[in-house]
C-alpha cells in the first residue's frame, strides 16, 4: 500500500516475496527507512520442510521470532512462539528446518550488516 504521513501498510496477501539465497527460502524485506542506508530491516522468511542453511554470521545485531514450524539452530530445538536474539560476528548454525517447515520474523539493526558469510567448519585436532 502507499506511504502516507510517513507509514506504510503490507497487505501480507500483497506481499512480494523474494528467493532467499538457496532453495526452499524465501523472503519478504521491510526497510525502516529507505533514506537512512543503515537503518534497521525486518525480514518475514518462510522456509520448507527440511531446508538446511549452513553455519554463518551476520555483522550486526538481529533478533529472531519464530512464527510458526520449528527449526534447530546447532544443538538448540526452536519452535513457534520462541526468540533468538544474536550480537553481530557471532557464528551458529547449521540450521535444519522442522518438518512443517518454518516462518520467521527476523530484525537486524542495520541494514548494511544484514549480508551473511559462512563459516568454515573447524577440523578436529588430534594430540
Amino acid at each position: 500500500m502507499g506511504n502516507s504521513r510517513g507509514h506504510r501498510d503490507y497487505p501480507f496477501e500483497d506481499l512480494e516475496w523474494n528467493q532467499g539465497s538457496q532453495a526452499g527460502i524465501k523472503y519478504a524485506r521491510f526497510i525502516m527507512d529507505q533514506d537512512d542506508p543503515s537503518s534497521p530491516v525486518m525480514l518475514m522468511t518462510k522456509f520448507q520442510p527440511g531446508t538446511q542453511v549452513s553455519p554463518h554470521t551476520h555483522d550486526c545485531n538481529y533478533m529472531e521470532y519464530i512464527v510458526e514450524g520449528e527449526q534447530t539452530v546447532g544443538k538448540d530445538r526452536l519452535k513457534a512462539g520462541d526468540t533468538r536474539v544474536v550480537k553481530g560476528g557471532t557464528g551458529y548454525g547449521p540450521i535444519t528446518v522442522g518438518e512443517n517447515g518454518c516462518t520467521v520474523v527476523a530484525f537486524f539493526q542495520d541494514r548494511t550488516g544484514m549480508g551473511w558469510e559462512a563459516m568454515p567448519r573447524k577440523k578436529a585436532t588430534t594430540s
